[in-house]
């Protein structure tokens, strides 16, 4: 399983795959209302080029990080978490894309991303003072990943 590394920014030349990822991505029927409450709350994720490489923000949010999942044999996105420190002691997951080909019933779900991108960013969050939650948006995936340090 190691042939997943993360990274908080994506390669310019990755662009089209970073929108397929985050947009057009044909597992995101399975949460789709989600998304929508989610957008409708906070507002939509873009695109953006930071000056070293592609990030996703969220325009009303100016502290929301990003963390991909990067194929190391080809170095195509194919995981991303957005999230942001809701307070003090919660870090939220707002949107949560994971490629086709690594979603349940594609043939590299073995991999299990969505866990792995959601234990990558309570490692990540660790690190943060003060926060003891992790919570994910996506009401259908909350029960199983919103989880105590």
């Amino acid at each position: 399983m190691g042939a997943i590394d993360f990274a908080s920014r994506v390669a310019r030349t990755r662009r089209h795959a970073l929108e397929r990822l985050l947009f057009f991505n044909g597992c995101q029927e399975r949460v789709a209302r989600d998304i929508v409450d989610v957008i409708d709350r906070y507002g939509p994720p873009e695109i953006y080029d930071d000056g070293e490489g592609l990030r996703v923000r969220v325009a009303s949010l100016p502290d929301v990080q990003c963390l991909f999942a990067i194929e190391r044999a080809t170095q195509r996105p194919i995981g991303v978490a957005v999230y942001m420190r809701a307070d003090l002691e919660h870090v939220t997951v707002l949107h949560l894309g994971v490629a086709e080909d690594y979603c349940a019933g594609g043939p590299n779900e073995t991999f299990n991303l969505p866990l792995r991108l959601v234990r990558e960013v309570r490692r990540t969050s660790r690190r943060i003072k003060g926060v003891r939650r992790l919570e994910v948006a996506y009401c259908t995936l909350r029960a199983r990943t919103s989880s105590a340090y």
